[in-house]
């Protein structure tokens, strides 16, 4: 049991959980009521067994610099609770199991997951997150694909709103991950890990994550325009980007890093009300009403 549980911290469940979450989001909002169960617990099952064996793999190539920062110094590959070539092995036969199990699917679906694991592993973890600040921007990619994924999963097909609600997820992991850096700045410093905070600094970061911030809503707008959405989603997403928006002047104004730790927090429930009120405007049409 024990070792069952360092592999649970291996795969950082709450993290692996969100972006699962969002996969099935995905699916049920291509979906609406004519959902597929039998597609769908495939799908679930594929995005499980890669998100977390993919998340394996990350923590497999940043052992050593986990090792150095004191929020990630007592995971199990720093502290040698698991073996790192076991661990590696476990994660990479998990993600070959969910890659294949996309493809069962349909095409597109092993592709997203194909792109998720390769991004993610090796383009982020293993090329780019110790060399430069555009580490997220690019790795984000990875975090877009399972709810890609999901929404193909339904239609067969990519289309313009499955590019955008991955878009949405991409733009969510970059914010995530830049407020995260705010608030453990001397960890990241530590490590020599060039995240954005540690290049122009953590007020300048937050700056610059305002009008990226407000590309969510936009997005959530663009689809309106286009009759993908209705009126819900885009309420929800400007109420709680507004909430946001607050916060990050806050930060910016006191400099106080536990105003920036709020941010991040409030991220997680941000992506879940927003992709929930896309998929209840299957259900509740506001049009009528407004």
């Amino acid at each position: 049991m024990k070792k069952l549980k360092r592999y649970m911290e291996l795969f950082k469940l709450k993290q692996s959980f969100l972006l699962v979450l969002s996969g099935i989001f995905g699916y049920l909002i291509a979906a609406g009521i004519d959902i597929n169960w039998s597609v769908l617990g495939l799908f679930l099952l594929a995005s499980i067994l890669s998100v977390c064996g993919t998340t394996g793999i990350n923590m497999y190539f940043d052992k050593d610099i986990d090792a150095q920062m004191f929020r990630t110094m007592n995971r199990p590959l720093p502290t040698q609770e698991l073996d790192p070539i076991e661990a590696h092995a476990v994660s990479l036969i998990m993600t070959w199991i969910g890659v294949a199990i996309g493809f069962m699917i349909n095409f597109w679906v092993g592709v997203t997951i194909l792109i998720g694991y390769i991004v993610d592993a090796y383009v982020y973890s293993a090329l780019l997150k110790r060399r430069t600040p555009l580490n997220i921007v690019i790795g984000a990619i990875a975090g877009g694909m399972p709810i890609l994924g999901g929404y193909i999963a339904y239609t067969g097909s990519p289309d313009i709103k499955g590019i955008i609600l991955s878009l949405l997820i991409m733009i969510w992991a970059m914010l995530h991950i830049w407020f995260i850096a705010i608030y453990y700045l001397e960890d990241y410093q530590k490590a020599n890990i060039p995240m954005l905070p540690v290049v122009i600094g953590p007020v300048r970061t937050a700056k610059v994550s305002i009008p990226i911030s407000m590309l969510m809503t936009a997005l959530i707008y663009f689809l309106w325009l286009i009759k993908k959405a209705t009126i819900l989603p885009v309420i929800i997403s400007t109420i709680l980007e507004i909430g946001i928006l607050v916060t990050a002047i806050r930060y910016i104004i006191s400099k106080d890093r536990n105003i920036a730790r709020k941010i991040f927090k409030f991220l997680s429930p941000y992506q879940v009300l927003v992709l929930l009120a896309l998929y209840l405007e299957h259900f509740i049409n506001l049009s009528s009403i407004i």
